[in-house]
This record gives C-alpha cells, sequence and structure tokens, in this order.
C-alpha cells in the first residue's frame, strides 16, 4: 500500500483543486461503506481485480480499467471477487472561485472504463515516490489529463476548460494594474482572475514581492512621475488622474514613496537635466 498527502494545488475549469491524499492499495474484503465529505472529489481507478462498486446504493461492475468518481455526500462502498488493487485521489474543491456552469463538470458522479488512465495513475504513483525535481509540475499534468480524459469519456462537450492559469497571472494582473489602477480593488482584482483575495495576495507576495496595496501604489506613483516630470499638469490635476481624494493625501503618498515632495522631486530632475 502507498499514500501521500503532499500539497499539491492547481486550477482547472476556473477552480482550485487541493491533493489531499492519493493512495495505491490491495483491498481483499469488503470496504466499510464510505461517505465522501463537502468539498470532496474521490477518483478511484482499478488497476488489477474485479468486484464491483456501491454508490448511494446503486450497484456498477469494475473490472481492471474501471473508474468510478465520487462527489459530495455520496456513500459508496467497494466490494471485491477476490481482490482488488486501485488508485484513489482525494481531492478537496474551493468553489469560492468556480463558476456555477463549470462546477458541475466535477460535482456529480461518474463510472466508465478507460485503459488509457493507467499511465496516468502510474506515473502519479512513481513521481510521488521518486520526488524528482519538478515532480509536483509533472503531477498536476497528470492530474488534469486524467481528469480531461474521464470527461471526454462521459461525452462531455464544450469549451475548453482553462482561460489561463497561475503562470499567466502577471500577464493579466499587469494589464488591469496598467488600465485600471486608479480605482481596481482587491475583491475586483480577485474576481477577474477567478481566485479568491487570499490567493491573490499569497500570489502577489510571491510574485512582485509587494501585497496588493503597494502594487497599486508602484503603479500609481509611476504615473504620477510621468505626468510631473513630461506633462504640463499641476499637483492638483495629478493628484486626480493617479485617483486620490486630495492634494495633501496625494503629496503624502508621493513623499512616502519617493522620499521628497512632488514639487521638490520635479526641482531635482530640472536641475539634473539643466546641469
Amino acid at each position: 500500500m502507498f499514500k501521500s498527502n503532499d500539497s499539491i494545488k492547481f486550477m482547472m475549469a476556473k477552480i482550485f483543486l487541493n491533493l489531499a491524499e492519493f493512495s495505491y492499495e490491495k483491498i481483499n474484503d469488503a470496504t466499510i461503506s464510505k461517505i465522501c465529505g463537502a468539498d470532496i472529489i474521490i477518483i478511484n481507478y482499478i488497476e488489477e481485480g474485479s468486484g464491483k462498486v456501491i454508490i448511494n446504493d446503486e450497484e456498477f461492475e469494475i473490472n481492471p480499467s474501471s473508474y468510478f468518481v465520487i462527489s459530495q455526500f455520496s456513500k459508496y462502498q467497494i466490494i471485491p471477487n477476490d481482490s482488488i488493487k486501485y488508485y484513489s485521489i482525494y481531492y478537496t474543491v474551493d468553489k469560492s472561485t468556480a463558476y456555477k456552469k463549470f462546477m458541475y463538470l466535477l460535482d456529480k458522479k461518474y463510472v466508465g472504463s478507460d485503459a488509457s488512465l493507467s499511465y496516468f495513475f502510474s506515473t502519479v504513483l512513481k513521481e510521488l515516490k521518486n520526488k524528482q525535481f519538478g515532480y509536483n509540475e509533472i503531477i498536476v499534468s497528470m492530474f488534469k489529463t486524467i481528469i480531461v480524459t474521464i470527461l471526454r469519456s462521459e461525452k462531455i462537450q464544450g469549451e475548453r476548460l482553462s482561460h489561463w492559469d497561475l503562470d499567466n497571472f502577471q500577464f493579466q494582473i499587469d494589464k488591469i494594474m496598467q488600465n485600471e489602477f486608479q480605482t481596481i480593488t482587491l475583491d475586483e482584482l480577485a474576481k477577474r482572475l477567478y481566485i479568491g483575495q487570499r490567493e491573490l495576495q499569497r500570489y502577489l507576495l510571491e510574485n512582485y514581492k509587494m501585497t496588493f496595496m503597494q502594487l497599486k501604489s508602484e503603479f500609481r506613483m509611476s504615473y504620477a512621475s510621468n505626468l510631473l516630470l513630461y506633462f504640463n499638469k499641476s499637483i492638483a490635476e495629478i493628484s486626480d488622474l493617479v485617483g486620490y481624494s486630495s492634494i495633501e493625501h496625494f503629496s503624502n503618498a508621493f513623499k512616502k514613496h519617493y522620499g521628497i515632495s512632488p514639487l521638490k522631486y520635479k526641482k531635482a530632475y530640472i536641475n539634473k537635466k539643466r546641469g
């Protein structure tokens, strides 16, 4: 028996999935009846053996290459004919980041068969055992492929599941902040990126080394500096253009960021240019 609860998190269909546990085990006797908890999805795949699985009092035959997906609050029990070797992936789901139209894809029961899944499950097992460089990236790729393969086997049709992922967030964040830094809020930005506020703050700290407010201030002050040095704008006009409620508020923020007042900043630039 192998069991791992490595912390691996990824986004798919605008839903964050967290690996709670991955296991590969052999059973010879019927398992006790279990109930899938709230915000849990379990994907099971039969590698060897046969028997049946009872899901919410409905019986299904299972054989090598069979899969069955258990969603939250479902009751299930595995009954082997002799012995069964099978994989299980337990995901916790952060539904706060999901569109309702995508959530139904995962929040339901699937039972079927697909021999191609064996490779993906065995690859996850190998990567979790060896933990070589970049193993988490390979595992995420396998997880996504497992989910897509099951949905395709179930004849699910529709658009692409992921419009962008965390690797492309920086481009999206830069684009939004450049155009809307005056008014954008943490909540609005998180909603636009389809993630939670905490997850966004964590991403900003890891990739920008700033909080949301620090990043917003960086864009504001950069724009203010350009207006101050290269355009014939008054302090009052600049304050309004970068989204401050008063000249005093803007001047204090500018001094905190650059160490001197807006007027001294402009004067220093003019003197440097003349010299």
